[in-house]
């Protein structure tokens, strides 16, 4: 019978994805915000900051996920910092740190991102690991806060990049080219030499670059930027990735693989080229496997080799 069940269920997941459309009871936000502490109290609803900052307009919200990597953090968000000083717009942003459960020690930097951006940051630690299994729940989560805040825009960001200082604007810039196309949705900023130019997750030959950035229609999570109408197509809503997944899927959190099969045929996904956003030859903490097998590492010679 368990078998039974399981295989209805994975045919349910199949089913939500490629219709886009859950078919089964949703978990209460409260199931997603509980998974998470904030300043040592458990949440059992929205987190009071983001309560507080959806009482304005929120121009672009900055979610990013980390797991063990204080330091490359601490690095990302310097490089922010930087970024949008340089922006060259006024933004009202709100940045929105996940940490899941980790043995390092975040400790200075949530002091020094505290000092930094103030009421714009909201820094949420999970009480327990999720680990790539309960990846999806992650995104749930910054699911929900977009619905709050209801950014114009949001980038997504790891915790394991390096990019330049100019990454908001040139994100922008880029983003802004492709406004002759309404159903444009994802602009992934990540690029990489070995690329699949016929698509991963759904079969499309990718087209020729214009604008900086070329029509590919799959995206993964290093980084990437939406719009409203990105969360609106989803209905800010993760379907649950089964955990039997696991058996034949072994590396992938299937987070990527289940947004980019969902906005095919209904959102356009561009790849920025060249790159916006850059990976070393870092260990993977969620695929060590599989980063053994792809390096990832997109940074020009002089910088991989520094």
């Amino acid at each position: 019978m368990g078998r039974g069940i399981g295989w209805l269920l994975d045919l349910f997941g199949w089913l939500e994805v490629r219709l886009n459309r859950p078919l089964r009871p949703g978990g209460a936000d409260r199931q997603f915000w509980s998974l998470y502490q904030m300043e040592g109290q458990t949440l059992h609803q929205a987190p009071d900051r983001l309560v507080k900052a959806a009482a304005g307009t929120t121009d672009l919200l900055i979610a990013i996920t980390t797991y063990n990597r204080p330091e490359g953090l601490g690095r990302v968000l310097e490089g922010l910092a930087v970024a949008l000083a340089g922006a060259g717009r006024s933004l009202n942003y709100h940045i929105l740190v996940l940490q899941d459960g980790s043995s390092g020690d975040y400790g200075p930097i949530v002091g020094a991102a505290r000092r930094r951006f103030g009421d714009r940051l909201t820094w949420l630690t999970a009480a327990e690991r999720l680990g790539k299994q309960g990846y999806w729940m992650a995104y749930q989560t910054l699911f929900l806060a977009a619905r709050m805040l209801g950014p114009a825009h949001a980038l997504f960001l790891q915790d394991d990049l390096e990019f330049p200082d100019s990454l908001i604007l040139d994100s922008y810039r880029r983003w802004e080219a492709l406004e002759g196309d309404p159903r444009r949705r994802v602009l992934y900023l990540f690029a990489s030499a070995d690329d699949e130019p016929e698509g991963r997750w759904v079969r499309f030959r990718r087209e020729a670059p214009s604008n900086g950035a070329r029509l590919t229609r799959w995206f993964d999570l290093q980084g990437f930027m939406v719009d409203r109408k990105f969360f609106e197509l989803l209905r800010y809503r993760m379907i649950p990735v089964s955990r039997r997944r696991w058996e034949k899927k072994p590396y992938s959190s299937g987070v990527g693989e289940q947004l980019t099969r969902r906005l095919f045929h209904r959102g356009n996904v561009y790849q920025a080229h060249p790159s916006l956003v850059f990976h070393g030859a870092h260990p993977s903490e969620m695929n060590p496997e599989a980063r053994a097998e792809r390096l990832l590492d997109n940074r020009p010679p002089t910088s991989a080799s520094s």
